[in-house]
Parts: structure tokens; sequence; C-alpha cells
């Protein structure tokens, strides 16, 4: 075999290698759907519920995952004060939470709510049901009336 004709096999064997590569497909990895939810805004703070997760009964899990944060309105992104890190709750109390009100809100790193949420999920059935909150977040979380 010539040694052109030798490189040029190896260039097409390199190229056809390397075209397997480019046109393999990469599947997207589903990600979960993080939402926003108002509890309550003033001139002065805003509250809101960040839902990590929602019902799953794949999992035997009817309830929804929220982390529950509080900012002053004026503040910078980065000061705000996580009222709970991990808040267990039904369909109804979460609908019973939402405000009508408008507000810029932020999404934080979730690394403590999922901390809290394996524990939750390690712990017993009758511990974790009797966790969970079904009045209203702000109720649940203890700041209900607290003056902003």
């Amino acid at each position: 075999m010539h040694a052109k004709r030798k490189s040029l096999t190896v260039l097409f064997t390199v190229a056809a290698i390397l075209s397997q590569t480019i046109l393999a497909r990469a599947e997207p990895v589903e990600r979960p759907t993080i939402s926003a939810i108002i509890l309550s805004v003033s001139p002065r703070t805003v509250r809101w519920a960040t839902v990590h997760k929602a019902p799953d009964a794949g999992e035997d899990d009817p309830y929804y995952h929220v982390e529950v944060i509080e900012k002053e309105r004026r503040a910078p992104p980065w000061q705000f004060k996580r009222l709970a890190t991990h808040v267990v709750v039904t369909a109804d109390a979460l609908n019973g939470s939402r405000s009508r009100h408008k507000a810029r809100t932020y999404f934080y790193k979730d690394i403590e709510f999922r901390i809290a949420y394996q524990n939750w999920r390690a712990q017993p059935l009758p511990q974790r049901e009797a966790d969970v909150c079904r009045t209203t977040i702000l109720e649940c979380v203890g700041v209900t009336g607290k003056p902003d």
C-alpha cells in the first residue's frame, strides 16, 4: 500500500470515528420544576415559598415540599432569611397560602433543602404524617401576625 493511500485510509477512519462521536445524541436530563409562591408582601418585606418537589404518586408522597424565604425589599439578593429549610405542605395549604400580590423572588442553592428532605424521607411514615402543614405555610413556620 502506498504511503499516500495509507494516510488517506487513516484520515477517513478518524473522520468516521469523529463524526459518530459528534452525531451521537445526548438525551436531555429532566430537571425538576421549581416555582415560587408569594406568601406575603408588605412595603418592607417579601415572604415566599420555593416549591422544590410536587406530589409524586410513584414515591408514595402526596405532598408539596417547600422552603420558606423572607427578604427585605430594598436589600440586595444575597441578604435574605431562610424561615424554614423544609416544610411539607398539602395542596389545600399551599393554595390557601398564596397571596394575590406580585413581588420579585430569587432562587437560592437548595443543598439545605435536599438534606432536610432526605431526613424527612428517612423518618417512619407516622412521624412524617405528623409533620405535614395543613393550614397555611406562614402559620406552620410561626410568622402569622408578626409585624414586618
